[in-house]
């Protein structure tokens, strides 16, 4: 993987000439030179030809430029901007120019020079001589018919110079076929928010480059052919912070070296290595003034840095100033969440640790640790100064911190962990409580048992002690099955992957907000009721005042849970939420985050589960093993692979007493086993049915009966099996394995063609828009005109007049402005979406006269239209007597509503009254279906439907008496009891009682 580590310098430094009318200062005057135009260069203008490894995430983000007028990639040196450019460059379709700027090009005629040879090779006929941007431009208009790409690299070099002014008035001139990608190392000085604002800018930064454990875990396996063990690459991840150069460093320092001896060089990769030392002092410092490389070096013993304890540090004023600059010029000094606070890279710290080292010596580096130890303590920053003082060797500054403020550190995330000896570690009690919890985060749960234990012995009879045994035992039901005297939240999800996961939730409810929505969207994910899952989910992270830790799972699970409904976006929810768990140092939910993308069906995500798997077995997280096994298989049943390992699999569910995991390893096993024509997998899938109803796992169930469907040669089981798992499709929500032909929440009977449908609109539980039966991508349109696509979306094929679009999107705007506003997000719409639309033959967006419409074509399906033809049909039933009719028609009504109407665009009046009159539709549904489900007897059934019409609405009173009614009627006086419960609560919320009491007897 190419990183440029030879060093792009800049050609034109202080003192150094420049061509253009440059200065050269001499002793005595300042000489100004004559313009001479500067030559082309050849080399400037060749596109590199650096194999690297393919970073989807990267990539796919960066096609985004052919929507946008300018991409802008600002990253620090060997983050891979050029390797990243190069790429886009390999798979554009039309005419590319490469253009390398250095600072000798500092004027607008050497600008212009080189990129009009850039550009001439791919343009249509000769381009001329461009002597001003304007000669540029016309020649553009003239010339670019189709998609041109010009890439900039090193813009940089350039800053503050003529020749930048003049390529920004370039982007401002050249025509929409001309699209623009530039890599620098520090923001351009153009009118950035001008693009922004219009929606043509597109921008990564240097987070964005980072590369996560998982790339990482990809580069040295697929790209270099040398794979590491899990615990080496989770080192090497950690600390370099995912930099490209420091990997490639590594790369090339221990290619051929024995195992022990790249162990020994990870746990010594710092800025020390001779490749780190060469590639940081040619690249990073030697281009920055000197004060402000004086500044970095003295500041480096502060793992966290602000404007007054830099000051205090080095006794003098100015240094917010000098931080805010450094971060402007991406010079590794990242911003921290507290706002004015920073810290340096890893990497370029120890590297200038090397430096004060050399400078002066040993002892005078100690006593600086040790003065940056205390004023850190004093700024409240505890993990950082226990840091500073073990870097300086000042044991007794050590001790004293942790008396006095040993919560706080071991609060903190624990990189810090690394840099304390470990004889420290095994004796202090805080720091074994920070060591137990790194280890839970790592999901060795084991392993965090014993440390919170000694922990605990450590502290003795103190609360601290009590903390301990309380954190230990909530972990305890995960390691040897046992509950603790106080079960928690998590000990009801622990209950819910034995049995009844479904019940599990129902009683989750009574838990207060955001817990009890999470554990009760997790445990309907582990039954497989992933509609369910998902609404409570969704509701569980973006509850306000929802911890760090609840917001990551919740929004993981989320993606997780419309991974498996076949959302089309899922995938970018669920990465999200995987650097998420990164970030929030929780290592085990990044695995199994990762893992969880197989669910897809991606070959590469497949295939990553597995490497999941096999690393959370090597560190000892069986849990992670088995999820990320379960999401393989789920994913290679998906594209119809054979899948392997599947006994396996079920002896490690069962070895987790997880009967709820074993009973979806079981049914995941039969129907592979159905697929690859073993002669028992019949008989093992009717055993799994049977296993799955027992439990409670409604997913199981579908999975198991489409299994026996598949397995069975007479038509009319075959049809009955079918029928069944249909039925719990339109339930669940769930999307089978492999099996498209089953309805799902999403995609419920009524919805059958909207996979091949020309146009397929959702509006309910989310926006979501198909053409030609593709999810469009939504992700390069700017906010306010996704607004107005749902605008229109939600009235679809009737006239929206212009007012009423500029109202409801800009209503403090003047006309002007806002006509002006809905033209060009019109515009935009129709550039994205059209193409694909012109494929189906038909025109998205119309204008007539002064309105707007979304065309509907024939055979399109919009799934409110089909939610309210359900409805109706139901009710038309019902009034004429056609009991089973009405029953059919309400639940594929119900089956379509997802959620809420267009959440996304909250209380705005466009949406809020349709959106109540739909939730009110719904739950007026429910309560009929549940009637009728009573009517015949079917209790269970309606006790369900009841839970689905309250999780829509809680306070609608008629289904409560309705839920409670049911549960007596299946004799399940347990739930009955706390559905009475679950009343009173809610009537005391609304501060009324029940005044008949006939349902709560």
């Amino acid at each position: 993987m190419d990183l440029g580590l030879a060093g792009k310098d800049n050609a034109c430094r202080a003192g150094a000439p420049r061509r253009g009318g440059a200065t050269i200062e001499t002793s005595d005057r300042v000489k100004r030179l004559p313009v001479v135009p500067s030559p082309v260069v050849a080399s400037k203008l060749r596109i590199p030809n650096t194999p690297s490894m393919p970073v989807e995430r990267l990539d796919g983000r960066l096609d985004a430029v052919w929507q946008s007028k300018l991409a802008v990639v600002t990253a620090p040196a060997g983050s891979g901007k050029t390797t990243l450019l190069t790429r886009l460059a390999a798979r554009a379709v039309g005419p590319v120019g490469w253009y390398r700027a250095e600072g000798l090009d500092s004027d607008e005629t050497a600008l212009l020079r080189h990129v009009e040879a850039a550009l001439r090779p791919g343009m249509q006929g000769a381009t001329g001589e461009w002597a001003t941007v304007e000669d540029a431009a016309n020649a553009l208009d003239q010339r670019a018919t189709g998609p041109v790409l010009l890439i900039v690299d090193d813009l940089h070099t350039l800053q503050g110079t003529p020749a930048e002014r003049a390529l920004e008035r370039l982007i401002g001139y050249a025509p929409s076929t001309v699209h623009f990608a530039i890599a620098s190392r520090d923001t351009p000085g153009f009118n950035l928010s001008r693009l922004r604002v219009t929606g043509e800018l597109l921008e990564l930064t240097g987070d964005d480059l980072r590369l996560r454990s998982w790339e990482v875990e990809r580069l040295f396996r697929d790209f270099y052919a040398e794979p590491l063990p899990p615990e080496e690459l989770a080192g090497l991840a950690r600390r370099t912070e995912g930099w490209a150069a420091g990997l490639q460093l590594f790369h090339l320092a221990t290619r051929g070296r024995t195992a022990d001896e790249r162990r020994r060089m990870l746990a010594e990769l710092n800025g020390s290595a001779r490749l780190m030392r060469e590639y940081l002092a040619r690249n990073v410092l030697r281009e920055l003034p000197d004060d402000t490389r004086r500044f970095l070096i003295d500041t480096s013993v502060l793992g966290r840095l602000s404007g007054p304890l830099c000051d205090r540090l080095l006794e003098r004023s100015g240094s917010a100033d000098v931080l805010a600059e450094l971060q402007r010029r991406r010079m590794f000094t990242q911003p921290l969440p507290e706002d004015g606070e920073f810290r340096y890279h890893e990497v370029m710290r120890t590297y200038l640790h090397e430096v004060l080292l050399e400078e002066l010596g040993e002892e005078e580096l100690h006593s600086r640790f040790s003065a940056a130890g205390e004023l850190l303590a004093d700024a409240g920053a505890a993990s950082e100064a226990l840091e500073a003082y073990c870097r300086g060797e000042d044991w007794d500054g050590a001790r004293r911190l942790l008396a006095r403020r040993g919560a706080a550190v071991a609060d903190q995330p624990t990189e810090w962990l690394d840099s304390v000896p470990g004889a420290m570690v095994r004796h202090d009690p805080w720091l074994l409580l920070a060591g137990a919890r790194r280890a839970r985060s790592a999901g060795r749960l084991r392993e965090a048992a014993e440390q919170y234990q000694r922990a605990e012995m450590a502290f003795g009879s103190t609360e601290a002690a009590q903390l301990c045994r309380s954190e230990r035992q909530a972990i305890t039901a995960w390691t040897d099955g046992s509950a603790g005297p106080r079960p928690d939240a998590f000990a009801l999800l622990r209950s819910a992957l034995r049995a009844d996961p479904a019940g599990a939730a129902v009683k989750a409810q009574e838990l207060p907000p955001p817990v009890g929505s999470l554990i009760a969207g997790l445990s309907a994910l582990a039954a497989g009721n992933v509609a369910t899952a998902r609404t409570e989910l969704i509701h569980a992270a973006e509850r306000h005042g929802a911890s760090r830790a609840t917001v990551v799972i919740a929004s993981l699970g989320a993606g997780v849970a419309g991974a498996l409904m076949g959302q089309p976006h899922a995938a970018l929810e669920i990465e999200g939420a995987v650097a998420a768990a990164e970030a929030a140092g929780i290592e085990w939910l990044a695995r199994v985050g990762r893992a969880s993308l197989a669910i897809t069906g991606a070959a590469e995500s497949v295939r990553e589960a597995n490497v999941v798997a096999v690393a959370s077995k090597a560190t000892h997280d069986e849990w992670g093993a088995v999820l990320a096994q379960l999401c393989r298989v789920w994913g290679e049943l998906h594209e119809q692979q054979d899948a392997g390992l599947l006994d396996e699999l079920v002896v490690g569910a069962r070895a987790l007493d997880a009967p709820v995991l074993e009973a979806w390893a079981r049914s995941l096993s039969a129907l592979a086993g159905v697929r690859a024509g073993e002669p028992d997998a019949r008989d093992a899938a009717i055993a799994a049915a049977s296993v799955a109803r027992t439990l409670g796992v409604a997913g199981a169930r579908l999975v198991a009966h489409l299994a026996v469907a598949e397995a069975s040669t007479d038509p009319i089981e075959e049809e009955e099996q079918r029928t069944e798992a249909e039925a719990m499709a339109r339930e669940t929500g769930l999307r089978a394995p492999g099996d498209v032909g089953l309805a799902s929440g999403s995609a419920a009977a009524g919805e059958g063609n909207a996979l091949t449908a020309p146009l397929a609109i959702r509006l309910l539980g989310g926006f979501e828009l198909d053409l030609g039966g593709a999810p469009a991508d939504l992700s390069a349109i700017r906010p306010r005109a996704r607004m107005l696509l749902r605008l229109l979306a939600l009235n679809a094929g009737r006239r929206v007049h212009h007012e009423t679009i500029e109202a409801a999107l800009w209503p403090d705007a003047d006309p002007t402005a806002s006509a002006r506003n809905l033209h060009v997000a019109v515009s935009a719409l129709r550039r994205i979406l059209e193409p694909a639309a012109a494929r189906g033959s038909f025109q998205l967006i119309r204008r007539e006269g002064d309105a707007y419409v979304v065309t509907v074509p024939e055979g399109a399906f919009i799934d409110l239209l089909a939610f309210d033809q359900a409805l109706a049909a139901g009710h038309r039933a019902r009034a004429g007597g056609d009991a089973h009719g009405a029953e059919r028609h309400f639940a594929l009504g119900l089956a379509m509503y997802r959620g809420d109407l267009l959440p996304e665009d909250g209380p705005a009046d466009w949406v809020a009254e349709r959106r109540d009159a739909c939730r009110l539709a719904a739950v007026d549904a429910a309560q009929a279906l549940a009637e009728l489900l009573l009517e015949r007897g079917d209790a269970a059934q309606a006790a369900r439907v009841c839970t689905t019409g309250l999780r829509i609405e809680r306070y609608h009173d008629p289904l409560w008496r309705l839920l409670i009614s049911a549960r007596d009627l299946a004799g399940d006086q347990g739930a009955a009891k706390a559905a009475r419960l679950s009343y009173d609560r809610m009537l005391a919320e609304l501060g009324v009682s029940d005044t008949t009491g006939s349902s709560l007897q």
